[in-house]
């Protein structure tokens, strides 16, 4: 009877071994489940030279007429893509927004009605670190991942209006754009994702979501590791008077 109870409790063990691991040990899912830390930007394009018609409607409030996403890095602090706050667009972005081609403009961003400040840019890897008013939760200390392995599973989380979304693809291989290396990623996006963070299965920062080749239906990842050089650079700068 005891060698068929011993057998019994080692099947037991043997089958719990086997047993996929619950979602509570996943730090992908963790990450997931966590609220408040991917943050809709809500985004207000303006022309940079208005005539006095258009300075007279812009006293009148139509809202966002943009959005993009950010991720908290820091107490008030919020990461997101360059190009997001830089008010540069695309003919076709302009021409959608009523503006015309030639058309230089201005940005504003918002985070919860409050408007945002930049305070420090890495151009080249289109990245921003914004001062948001407040952030009701502080991001854990960020890990960052220096390299990736092909085909390894990634996942990106946006927030364009408000509502988590979370897509999942695989790293691609590295992406050289104006001289400057990118990360690819075969994952699927829409407007509204820039800016996004994207992670790998362990819950470390890859990167941040910064564009899209549609011809070879690639996902571009500016590397954490600039991300994370941008805010240790942000934290080394002397402290204004």
């Amino acid at each position: 009877m005891k060698r068929i109870i011993c057998g019994f409790a080692v099947a037991l063990l043997a089958v719990s071994a086997l047993a996929p691991k619950s979602t509570a040990e996943d730090p992908s899912n963790a990450i997931i489940k966590q609220d408040g830390y991917t943050v809709t930007l809500d985004l207000k394009f303006s022309k940079k030279k208005p005539n006095a018609l258009q300075r007279f409607v812009s006293f009148l409030d139509y809202g966002p007429n943009g959005h993009a996403t950010g991720f908290i890095v820091g107490s008030g602090l919020v990461m997101t893509a360059y190009h997001v706050v830089s008010g540069e667009l695309s003919a076709s972005k302009k021409a959608q927004l009523g503006f015309g081609s030639d058309d230089q403009l201005a940005v504003r961003a918002y985070v919860n009605g409050c408007e945002a400040s930049v305070l420090k840019i890495d151009e080249n890897a289109d990245l921003a670190l914004l001062r948001i008013c407040q952030s009701q939760k502080h991001a854990k200390t960020l890990a960052f991942q220096p390299s990736l392995s092909e085909n390894e599973h990634l996942m990106l989380i946006a927030r364009p209006f408000g509502d988590k979304m979370v897509r999942r693809g695989t790293f691609s291989g590295p992406y050289e754009f104006r001289g400057v290396q990118y990360w690819s990623a075969k994952i699927d996006v829409r407007d509204g994702y820039s800016g996004s963070p994207v992670y790998n299965d362990r819950a470390e920062v890859v990167g941040v979501f910064t564009g899209y080749d549609w011809a070879k239906k690639l996902a571009l990842i500016s590397p954490g590791m600039r991300a994370q050089k941008l805010i240790e650079d942000y934290s080394a700068m002397p402290p204004k008077p």
